[in-house]
């Protein structure tokens, strides 16, 4: 489970949004928190769902299909993430200043993105596979 780099990925991102419990969103220019995560009942929803996704799809590791799908959903939950912190930053009030993990959703994205793209490989691999196996059956019968 662990030892696939998919899932490496995947605990990657989970790590990054879990962090996002704790990590301010804003600081005043004197280094105060003005605004974190959890404080913004939409922003702490999305934090809660992502990181469920991204936890969740590593241990569905025997259903490829369905995790590339999981994966997915959290690219697009994540990239509607990053688009609302994205306008925030844009329409932010004066002295307010966004802190690096900001930019966490978009990494996260990134992480999973690259999970998918590895179970995407892996599931091609078992599909050729099955296919050679299904291609020596079928010349056995025809031997016969």
């Amino acid at each position: 489970m662990i030892q696939r780099i998919q899932s490496l990925y995947l605990l990657a991102s989970s790590g990054l949004l879990f962090s996002l419990f704790f990590r301010p969103l804003m600081r005043n220019l004197d280094g105060e928190t003005i605004m974190k995560f959890t404080q913004y009942w939409p922003f702490l929803i999305f934090v809660i769902v992502t990181f469920v996704l991204s936890f969740f799809s590593i241990f569905i590791y025997r259903r490829r299909i369905q995790q590339m799908r999981i994966c997915i959903y959290n690219m697009l939950v994540l990239l509607a993430f990053q688009g609302w912190i994205a306008y925030m930053y844009f329409t932010r009030l004066d002295g307010a200043v966004f802190t690096i993990s900001a930019v966490f959703p978009i990494v996260a994205a990134i992480f999973v993105f690259m999970a998918f793209r590895k179970i995407s490989e892996d599931e091609a691999l078992v599909q050729g596979m099955n296919s050679l196996r299904d291609m020596t059956k079928n010349r056995k019968k025809w031997k016969k």
